[in-house]
């Protein structure tokens, strides 16, 4: 346990009032007995009860307002009790009454002071010189009294004499064990100050470590993750590559399906060919026959035009006939009725027309049949031409058509050979395609037995992979335990006292805790001086917390550590516009407490505070106490221990404010740089946004 001078202080002045309390105590109730005996008067222990209880009373209004710790509390109490003394030595007749020095004696030697006890000697020697010289002039001067006398003084003097050399001997001794314990503590304070540093150095390598072992404790389980997918992948890949070289073996039949069926098509193109040959030749002959048709039926045509020329005379004719017919007819009719007229005279040429009139009557019979027969024949004479007209059309159309299709036979033709040459081309094709296929189904056999291997090593692997996880778990609990144990031998360092305001430097976090609100304000350090803070602080912090005269749980972010005092004040703003918080005591240590990461890869700006330099970044990892970002110039493989301010794109939870930090560590990877930082202080919300999503 650490010295604390003013520790000490207290409670040596809390030991002598305790003790001054009680002699005072007794004394009065002796004295009170004494009153009740009626050995003493009232007024004689009122006084001494003044002189008694009043030192006393200010002597605690002293250490109330000074603080136990005040060194007038020495002198308030020595003086005090002089007081008392003196007033015994002078109103009690008796020669032991010098006594009553020991107890004070006893009490004074607790401050281990030369200077006091020889002042307050001097003072108890002119005491009891006054009482000695007052005793022998009021008749106290027998032998017996001056024997008396001399051996009050010589008692008193030796009394005082051997604590004087008894403290003087105890002060040397204390001064050379200090000197040794100096010495030797010159040697542990820089062990121990080594031990700080490399306390420091130790939990930065071992965060550095444990941060490592996450991550590689995250990759081994994204490697034993993927190795299982590529195990599943190539068992499915193999699935494909036997189903791949089923498929080829169909196609291969197919092919050679195809093959035969083109061998087959070529001899029906070569006899289609042959055909169309042949058709065009036919189509010729029966394109001339059509001409030879068409031809004749424009005779035909023609033969009918003449015929029904002459069937129109025939009918003009025999239009003639029976208008011949009807005057024969009246001819025979006028004859008949002149043969009448005639009587015998005339019967032989009645006779006559009567049979002109029975033959006028025939002809005209006939006559009428042959026009019916005429009508008969035009009419068929009219469809006989109409049908000759539309057989004429139609052979015109047919030669129109016979001509098209005499086109297109022969172009078919062309088609034909040209179709054959490509269907020899697509043969031959058929046939790289089948040594391709061929040639594929082996690489498919080949690629099979290195997926296999593949599966195999991937299997390998994953064991590889989990036995390596285990590792990293192994390897993350023992850096937990390192880092317990650290943790403790920095919390002892601290509780030891070697951990104090020297450690605090400029720009480290300040937490203001009032526990009454249980409020926290932010403040930051700007300079050390003595034993004295300085920090700055925005305007409404500064007006809750500042020169009130509050004292407040004070927090300071030192490295890895984090150092409490539990009750200091805030003064008001200096000239420098600073605010001072004085420091008396040790704080109490904690160490930091270690986060869990979270994986990100947000971009991010890297900052650097001493030159203001900026890079462009990704974020690996993100914790409340800390990050881990990714840059690939060259700067980072030695910015190890550079304080650093990072602007997150993206992130909600930092509200785009710049988190500052430090460089811990740095790694390449292969022309990426991966630097770990830890943040000055803790941030709340980062822990509640990590622990919600990890």
């Amino acid at each position: 346990m650490g010295y604390d001078e003013k520790a000490f202080a207290r409670k040596a002045n809390k030991r002598a009032m305790m003790m001054w309390l009680i002699m005072t105590a007794v004394l009065s109730a002796a004295y009170l007995i004494e009153i009740m005996k009626g050995l003493k008067t009232v007024p004689y222990f009122v006084a001494m009860e003044i002189c008694a209880w009043g030192p006393i009373i200010a002597g605690f209004i002293v250490v109330k307002i000074r603080g136990w710790h005040t060194r007038a509390y020495r002198d308030i109490c020595a003086g005090g009790y002089w007081l008392f003394y003196a007033y015994i030595m002078f109103t009690s007749p008796g020669t032991l009454a010098f006594a009553y020095v020991l107890p004070l004696l006893c009490m004074l030697v607790i401050y281990k002071d030369q200077k006091l006890m020889l002042r307050y000697g001097v003072i108890n020697i002119i005491i009891l010189a006054i009482t000695i010289v007052r005793n022998f002039m009021n008749g106290m001067n027998s032998p017996q009294d001056i024997t008396n006398y001399e051996m009050q003084f010589g008692i008193t003097l030796f009394c005082y004499v051997g604590l004087i050399l008894s403290i003087k001997h105890m002060c040397n001794s204390d001064n050379s064990l200090l000197d040794s314990v100096k010495g030797n503590l010159e040697r542990v304070v820089t062990t121990v100050e080594q031990v700080k540093h490399a306390s420091n150095s130790v939990v930065d390598g071992v965060t550095v470590v444990r941060e490592l072992a996450e991550e590689n404790k995250l990759s081994a389980s994204e490697v034993v993750d993927s190795m299982e997918d590529l195990s599943g992948q190539n068992q499915m890949l193999s699935e494909r590559i036997d189903s791949s070289m089923s498929m080829s073996e169909d196609i291969d039949n197919q092919v050679e399906n195809v093959a035969e069926l083109i061998e087959r098509i070529v001899e029906i193109s070569e006899k289609s060919t042959k055909q169309a040959t042949g058709s065009t030749i036919e189509l010729e002959n029966a394109l001339e026959s059509t001409n030879a048709m068409a031809k004749l039926s424009n005779e035909v045509e023609a033969i009918l035009g003449e015929f029904r020329n002459h069937f129109e005379r025939v009918k003009e004719e025999t239009g003639t006939i029976t208008s011949i017919t009807s005057q024969t007819n009246l001819l025979a009719l006028n004859a008949s009725i002149e043969a009448a007229r005639a009587g015998d005279a005339g019967k032989g040429f009645a006779v006559v027309a009567d049979e002109i009139r029975n033959l006028s009557v025939g002809t005209q019979a006939s006559s009428e049949s042959i026009m019916q027969a005429l009508d008969v024949l035009a009419a068929t004479s009219d469809k006989m031409t109409e049908s000759i007209t539309t057989i004429l059309k139609l052979i015109t159309e047919n030669l129109d058509r016979m001509q098209a299709v005499n086109s297109s036979v022969g172009t078919i033709a062309e088609d034909s050979k040209q179709l054959g040459s490509e269907i020899l081309v697509v043969d031959s094709a058929m046939q790289q395609v089948k040594n391709s296929n061929k040639n594929m189904v082996d690489n498919m056999k080949e690629v099979q037995t290195i997926m296999e291997t593949i599966t195999e090593s991937a299997i390998n692997s994953r064991e590889t992979s989990i036995t390596m996880q285990s590792k990293y778990d192994e390897t993350a609990r023992n850096v937990v335990n390192i880092e317990v144990v650290v943790g403790k031998l920095i919390e002892e360092l601290g509780a030891g006292g070697f951990m104090n305001i020297e450690d605090i430097a400029e720009g480290m976090k300040v937490s203001i805790i009032d526990k009454h609100k249980e409020h926290t304000y932010n403040a930051q350090v700007v300079y050390v001086e003595g034993s004295n803070v300085y920090v700055d602080m925005d305007y409404e912090t500064a007006k809750a917390v500042a020169g009130h005269g509050h004292v407040y749980e004070i927090q300071i972010v030192v490295n890895n550590t984090i150092y409490i005092w539990d009750e200091l004040m805030i003064e008001a703003k200096n000239s420098a516009g600073y605010y001072q918080i004085a420091i008396e005591v040790a704080p109490r240590v904690f160490n930091r407490r270690k986060h869990p990461r979270l994986p990100i890869n947000n971009t991010c700006t890297i900052t650097f505070k001493n030159d203001g330099r900026t890079f462009e970044g990704k974020m690996v990892n993100i914790s409340a106490g800390g990050y881990a970002f990714m840059c690939r110039d060259d700067v980072f493989a030695d910015a190890v221990g550079a304080p650093v301010k990072l602007d997150i794109k993206g992130l909600d939870v930092v509200q785009g404010q710049p988190l500052d930090g430090v460089i811990i560590r740095s790694s390449n990877d292969n022309g990426n740089y991966i630097c770990g930082c830890r943040m000055l202080e803790d941030s709340i919300a980062i822990m509640n946004y990590v622990n919600a999503r990890v």
